[in-house]
């Protein structure tokens, strides 16, 4: 008997001793969590500086900035439709000190990508939306196309020659391209770019017909004259283009887009640090002078909680699950 309680004794002590800088290390990140942030942020953006994801990027890390007296910083890692900077939040250390812009190509991705890096719903802990904003089809002044209706006859017309950007293969602007040329009966020829803001310099340049883009992004162009927006994706016109029609008035009503934006952050972050910041988001997103910004740039700025996002991603999985076959956007 004596032996056995040496034996324990021994096996416990030892036990004891691997497991006491395990459990200083749980103290002490314990501490941090309740600190958080006592270091900078580091935002990723997955898409290229100057887009839309990017401009509401901006605007809402200013405010985190201010709110919690730490600088957050945006990461721009844009390529692959927003995979090379998903991944790079997916691997990083669930601490909060990763956060990462996603938006509704993060969801298309697994429909047109069969190797992921990582799993689209698994390795993200959602923090909250931020806002929505609408489609808007942008074409030169110069091309003899002055509604959606004269853009189809000219296509039909001119079959396989018109040419139409997105930023980037199974992007949104790309199906929603392609979703109009099912529902049109049209041929047009698609051409990716690394991000919106470069497809829009060859637009203007005559060197691309035709794109559907976010409106944050047509919106400078189309104020100043030197694009053309045709139609937008939302159900209602919006105030800010009063003189743009709905793709449903211009007689396509499948074709209402919505383009959406929420904050996540690594699986496995602490629930302490998810609550903090889905609150300093919902503060921030009901500050007048956020919401102007956005709603200006052609945002309708909108939080929810956690669990609201999560549910609407795995919609959002669903919907684009459909809408990628129906297109045939599949890569491999």
């Amino acid at each position: 008997m004596e032996s056995k309680s040496l034996v324990s004794t021994i096996v416990f002590s030892t036990a004891m001793t691997l497991c006491a800088p395990i459990l200083a290390n749980a103290q002490k990140y314990v501490a941090d969590v309740n600190n958080y942030p006592d270091k900078p942020i580091r935002f990723i953006v997955p898409w290229v500086a100057g887009g839309g994801a990017d401009f509401s990027a901006r605007i809402i890390t200013a405010k985190m900035s201010e709110g919690f007296n730490q600088q957050v910083v945006i990461d721009n890692r844009p390529g692959a439709n927003g995979i090379i900077g998903a991944e790079l939040a997916a691997k990083a250390t669930p601490n909060g000190y990763t956060m990462v812009l996603l938006i509704a190509e993060h969801f298309i991705n697994p429909s047109i990508n069969s190797r992921l890096p990582y799993d689209t719903v698994k390795d993200f802990a959602p923090i909250s939306l931020i806002g929505a904003h609408s489609i808007v089809l942008i074409v030169n002044p110069s091309l003899p196309a002055k509604s959606v209706q004269e853009l189809v006859a000219l296509a039909k017309s001119r079959p396989g020659e018109l040419t139409f950007g997105s930023w980037g293969n199974g992007s949104l602007g790309h199906l929603s391209g392609e979703l109009f040329k099912s529902m049109a009966k049209i041929q047009m020829v698609h051409i990716p770019y690394k991000g919106a803001p470069q497809a829009i310099v060859d637009i203007h340049g005559g060197r691309l017909s035709l794109m559907f883009t976010t409106v944050p992004t047509g919106l400078p162009f189309i104020s100043s004259g030197k694009l053309r927006g045709l139609a937008v994706t939302s159900a209602e016109r919006l105030p800010i283009l009063p003189d743009v029609p709905t793709v449903i008035e211009s007689g396509y009503p499948g074709l209402e887009i919505q383009h959406w934006r929420g904050i996540y952050v690594p699986a496995g972050t602490p629930k302490q640090i998810i609550s903090k910041l889905n609150a300093e988001l919902v503060k921030i997103l009901r500050m007048q002078d956020v919401r102007d910004r956005l709603t200006a740039g052609g945002f309708y700025p909108v939080s929810s909680t956690p669990q609201e996002l999560e549910a609407f991603s795995k919609s959002e999985l669903e919907r684009w699950a459909k809408v990628a076959h129906q297109a045939g956007s599949r890569t491999n």
